[in-house]
């Protein structure tokens, strides 16, 4: 009865449309053939209670002038960078949507020619970087042969940790943007839909962290602290462990974006309301999976969640692929519960490597109802583990995987089998 009913849930659910590119070259066919459904959104415990949508659009009688000096400096930024929108008014029209688009295509983020606040903040970051520092060497040459929009892909590669020859850092941390005025009133908001359940669910016993902590701040404040200290934590020169292992999660994390963001682009006909809308569904449908997750060894989080997707009645494959997009949405959007529930849901499908994000979350409290160092450290053998085995991912090169076992205690040997 409980997988009858988990299936027809799950066939009944909206499932997110996901185009993966194949690596190997039989695959291509199939590729080339359509795109791949991917993602669980809801189970048998939420299908028949009720959501309740409640969209409030309040209309701004004027632009209050802390936004539209923001939306100047971006203006600016884009018009340095090469995205030409013309005159720098504060006003976003159509010239402007279209630099934002070839600014978010150049990036790698999602092209819907609206800056969110990392997307924002990383364009002004980097506007006021290359003021002090697009002369110097080697960007001075960069600008040179690749032109303005070569240094901004070099600052966005140098922060998903690609190093830039001739400097001395694997990659650079992104300034924080120049402060904008603040506004004398709130400036009017369209607030989003209401995903969540009605009051008097039949989970009540579900215990969801509350949202009073910001992955997004908790990683500025990160990059603050690398750029006063000269760069990354390097292998053999780590002072501070616990630093070297947040400076890698949030390196990890932009890479989880603009991954999620390749595949999001090749998604016909949904949105990036819809994309989260379905991305939320997906860690309230595997919340009976993940109770415990503080409290429990690695291995037996990874068996349930395992069993529970394999009698969801979707291809693990396409289960993956969803995971990787709700990965990068859920970081997007700052919303811890929903990247940890496609973290757990990838390491638990056989993508090992993502277990490195569940270890980073546990151990900051991100997504959980309390910090977890010790059970961290087990989904982090199990990420080196899988490395070692040959599923490299998040960008890990032989530094960044340095760090992270110096870190999370030292060098660990090749599991044959995760065992606990």
């Amino acid at each position: 009865m409980w997988k009858r009913n988990l299936c027809a849930s799950l066939a009944a659910a909206s499932m997110v449309v996901v185009g993966v590119e194949r690596a190997q070259a039989n695959d291509a066919a199939s590729f080339l053939g359509g795109a791949l459904l991917g993602g669980i959104v809801v189970n048998e415990v939420n299908k028949n209670k009720t959501r309740r949508t409640t969209t409030t659009t309040t209309r701004p009688t004027r632009v209050y002038s802390a936004q539209r000096e923001q939306n100047r400096q971006a203006q600016i930024a884009l018009n340095y960078f090469g995205y030409n929108v013309g005159g720098a008014d504060g006003v976003l029209g159509r010239n402007s949507r279209n630099g934002i688009r070839r600014y978010q295509a150049d990036m790698g983020y999602n092209v819907d020619g609206y800056l969110d606040q990392h997307e924002m903040n990383f364009l002004l970051g980097s506007h006021q970087r290359a003021m002090s520092s697009a002369h110097m060497a080697p960007y001075a040459q960069i600008v040179a042969t690749q032109g303005q929009p070569g240094l901004l892909r070099t600052y966005r590669n140098e922060q998903l940790g690609i190093a830039t020859p001739g400097t001395q850092m694997a990659a650079a941390p992104m300034p924080m943007p120049a402060p904008v005025p603040q506004a004398t009133q709130p400036e009017p908001v369209t607030a989003r839909a209401d995903t969540g359940v009605s009051s008097g669910g039949a989970m009540p016993q579900f215990s969801f962290p509350s949202d009073d902590r910001s992955i997004r701040d908790f990683c500025d404040q990160i990059s603050v602290r690398t750029a006063a200290n000269g760069g990354l934590s390097m292998p053999g020169k780590i002072t501070d462990a616990s630093f070297a292992l947040s400076e890698q999660f949030c390196m990890a994390r932009t890479q989880a974006m603009s991954d999620s963001a390749r595949i999001e682009a090749s998604i016909p006909g949904m949105t990036r309301d819809q994309i989260e809308a379905q991305c939320d569904g997906l860690s309230q449908a595997i919340a009976q999976q993940m109770q415990g997750i503080e409290s429990q060894p690695a291995s037996q989080v990874m068996a349930r969640t395992k069993a529970f997707l394999e009698n969801s009645g979707q291809p693990m494959a396409q289960l993956v692929s969803g995971g990787k997009v709700c990965l990068g949405a859920g970081y997007r959007a700052d919303n811890a519960t929903v990247a940890l529930a496609s973290a757990v849901l990838l390491t638990s499908a056989g993508q090992g490597g993502y277990g490195e994000m569940v270890s980073h979350q546990l151990r900051e409290g991100f997504g959980a109802t309390q910090t977890a160092p010790q059970l961290a450290s087990s989904w982090m053998q199990v990420a080196l583990a899988a490395v070692a085995n040959g599923q490299p991912v998040m960008g890990q090169t032989p530094a960044r995987v340095a760090v992270l076992q110096a870190a999370s205690g030292g060098a660990l040997p090749v599991f044959g089998t995760i065992s606990e």
